[in-house]
């Protein structure tokens, strides 16, 4: 398989995760044109060579990125990402995108020990940071929250220096804005507020994490989708959500009375 963007291999494996299992043996399969297997233990969908933005795009839509060693189940380290019940895992060497019971690579509870999230914020790592300003952007979970609540001026103070990069958008600006929803968090602030602050706030993925409901829709004659009204289902505050795209989509999220 070769061509492939960072989208449509989310995409594909977006439909791996509801594939059939088979009862025995190996069963063949094609998703939007990329051929891949399945055995009685995972999907496994293999790639000529990864897309350069694949990790990026993977932590936005599945949050923290997990990482594992070999296992019988895949001969390799590997990094990964829970989607509902399964693990989505980028294998190295021979490249693949691999599809299982996460319960087969997650970890046990650490016992007291950092949080994950805070551990890879502390790391120096850029990569390792930006899973997890993705986790911090798309979760309310007062697990993942809490433990970066005492750590924020350890967190600045490791990120300030670290090369995030970003194309058209600083990371660093991610980054910030990821801390701001844990001073928010901090504050007992609902963190539907931060939703006007940032541009990367999509309705369809804020109402599959069960973070707003879409109401209604308003037409806009500025631009190609209607304008969605959403409420949050933590505090029922409203916004009148305007979808527009430039270099890449954006959403400016507006309060509305209700």
């Amino acid at each position: 398989m070769t061509g492939v963007t960072a989208g449509q291999l989310v995409a594909a494996v977006e439909q791996m995760t509801g594939l059939p299992w088979p009862d025995d043996g190996r069963l063949d399969w094609e998703v939007d044109g990329l051929a891949g297997h399945t055995d009685v233990h995972r999907h496994v969908l293999p790639l000529a060579a990864v897309p350069s933005s694949f990790l990026d795009l993977a932590d936005r839509s599945w949050g923290t990125r997990h990482r594992a060693g070999a296992s019988r189940f895949i001969d390799s380290e590997v990094v990964w990402w829970r989607s509902g019940d399964d693990a989505v895992a980028l294998v190295g060497t021979p490249a693949a995108v691999v599809v299982l019971p996460a319960r087969w690579l997650a970890e046990p509870p650490a016992g007291g020990g950092v949080s994950p999230v805070v551990a890879d914020f502390l790391s120096g790592d850029g990569e390792r940071v930006l899973s997890s300003v993705w986790a911090v952007f798309g979760t309310r979970d007062p697990e993942v929250l809490a433990p970066l609540v005492p750590a924020l001026r350890a967190v600045e103070e490791a990120t300030a220096d670290v090369e995030l990069g970003g194309l058209l958008v600083s990371n660093h600006s991610n980054l910030e804005h990821a801390l701001d929803r844990v001073r928010l968090f901090a504050a007992g602030t609902c963190l539907c507020a931060a939703y006007p602050a940032h541009q990367f706030y999509d309705p369809a993925k804020e109402s599959g994490r069960r973070h707003v409901r879409v109401v209604r829709t308003v037409p806009n004659d500025r631009q190609w989708v209607p304008d969605r009204v959403c409420e949050c289902l933590d505090c029922g505050r409203r916004f009148q959500v305007e979808q527009g795209e430039y270099h890449y989509p954006w959403w400016k999220w507006t309060p509305v009375a209700g």
